[in-house]
């Protein structure tokens, strides 16, 4: 479990780093984008992003080793959580009734927003490397696409009005927040789906020995002896 007083301590040991790391709410949408990618992320990939290089303002080293533990703490509930396809917004990150309370900078929902498109422009070269190699790479593009809109939509007004100009039926900013915010569990969801499965697939594809073209009995004997299959490997089977 994750609890609202572990998310109290770490908020107040990122706010004590005096602006050197990301705060709570922001830590919490990056590391769910990370959870999310197609190929494992490794911490000490990411760790100075979120925290910054050096103690920065950490009271000593074992202030240092507090935080990095409770950041380590939410890192693996968040990646449990995608794993059994149960992603939710981690205590501590308020999600507010009104929809229109939730954009912004000053809103835990909002900021958590922004560490999340913080995320995912971190891993988009990751993410576009993965698509390349699947079949149906522009379908899959296009629903990652919208998955980002819709999981970054309250970052700021004006980016979820740059989102509403895109989306059909002309809808009101109003409109779009309460439809983003009741969907916001579901698109979560199918993240995780879309990542994960993305993952379980090339390593699959990985495992699978690929299959060696048939030789035709005329042509030559791919052991490099110059005669022909038939009078050569292929004779002995």
């Amino acid at each position: 479990m994750w609890s609202e007083a572990q998310a109290e301590a770490l908020s107040a040991a990122l706010v004590g780093r005096g602006g050197a790391s990301m705060g709570y709410c922001e830590l919490a949408g990056f590391l769910f984008a990370l959870a999310c990618s197609p190929e494992p992320v490794m911490p000490s990939e990411w760790i100075t992003k979120v925290l910054g290089a050096g103690e920065g303002a950490f009271d000593g080293l074992d202030e240092a080793q507090r935080t990095m533990d409770l950041v380590m703490a939410l890192h693996n509930r968040i990646n449990l959580e995608v794993l059994e396809r149960k992603p939710a917004v981690p205590a501590g990150v308020e999600v507010r009734a009104k929809p229109m309370e939730n954009f912004g900078p000053d809103a835990p929902l909002g900021q958590w927003a922004a560490g999340f498109g913080a995320g995912q422009l971190w891993l988009e070269r990751t993410w576009g490397d993965c698509l390349r190699d699947e079949p149906d790479a522009r379908t899959l593009d296009e629903a990652l696409g919208g998955l980002n809109a819709a999981l970054s939509f309250f970052t700021s007004r004006e980016l979820a009005e740059k989102w509403l100009r895109k989306m059909p039926g002309n809808p009101t900013l109003e409109q779009a927040a309460q439809k983003a915010l009741h969907e916001l569990p579901i698109a979560m969801g199918a993240l995780a789906d879309l990542g994960r499965g993305l993952e379980q697939a090339r390593r699959e594809r990985a495992r699978t020995p690929a299959r060696r073209a048939k030789v035709g009995r005329n042509e030559p004997c791919p052991c490099g002896s110059g005669h022909k299959y038939k009078h050569c490997c292929g004779a002995q089977s």
